[in-house]
């Protein structure tokens, strides 16, 4: 989206891609190692993008967060839904920021319903994310299979995670006044002037059971 919308080049939607093929992940495992092999189905780029899109719309919780699965950006967050109920608060945000790029591509194409349809669901997963991913004074990163929040004050370990303070502003998913919070909280509890660096979260995971 970014691309298209930047250089005006809609035409590589257009090209033909071939799929990749696997045998699908085993019951029991989130993941495998093998080697995939290219499909004799082919679709346009664009097409390609609205299948990912629409799967991704799939993979959501009944209270309309993405599901984290076995990790979402951190592969270290392997666990928190590893039993397929957990939420990504910044998978929200990502999604929230996909969706309305992604909206102004369908356009370019003349692809109105999809415009519609992306517009909706961001709007309905911004609501999602004000109503379940506000801790106080900052984002929560996720919730774990059983519902515990992870990036909450409640949390020993990873109180605050500072990708979801980023993305509520990267995307303009978060709300005015709670991402001005948010990014203060930040500021006070993951940057260290002293030390030259930007906390990826705080107090560092040890010896909690989570």
């Amino acid at each position: 989206a970014r691309y298209v919308l930047a250089t005006g080049d809609s035409g590589v939607l257009d090209e033909q891609v071939a799929f990749l093929e696997g045998r699908p992940v085993p019951v029991g495992e989130d993941s495998y190692y093998d080697l995939p092999q290219q499909s004799q189905e082919t679709a346009s780029l664009y097409q390609h993008c609205t299948r990912a899109i629409l799967r991704g719309l799939t993979l959501l919780s009944p209270r309309g967060l993405p599901l984290m699965g076995a990790g979402d950006w951190n592969d270290g967050m392997n666990l928190v839904g590893i039993h397929g109920k957990g939420e990504s608060i910044w998978l929200g945000f990502f999604l929230y920021d996909v969706l309305l790029r992604f909206s102004e591509v369908a356009r370019w194409q003349g692809d109105l319903p999809f415009v519609e349809q992306c517009r909706e669901q961001a709007d309905r997963l911004r609501q999602n994310i004000r109503e379940h991913g506000w801790d106080g004074a900052w984002y929560r990163r996720a919730y774990f299979d059983d519902g515990t929040p992870l990036g909450s004050a409640s949390n020993v370990e990873c109180q605050i995670d500072s990708i979801s303070q980023s993305w509520a502003v990267l995307s303009g998913g978060g709300d005015g006044a709670r991402t001005r919070l948010a990014m203060e909280s930040l500021d006070a509890r993951l940057v260290r002037w002293d030390k030259g660096l930007i906390q990826l979260l705080d107090p560092p995971f040890d010896t909690s059971e989570l």
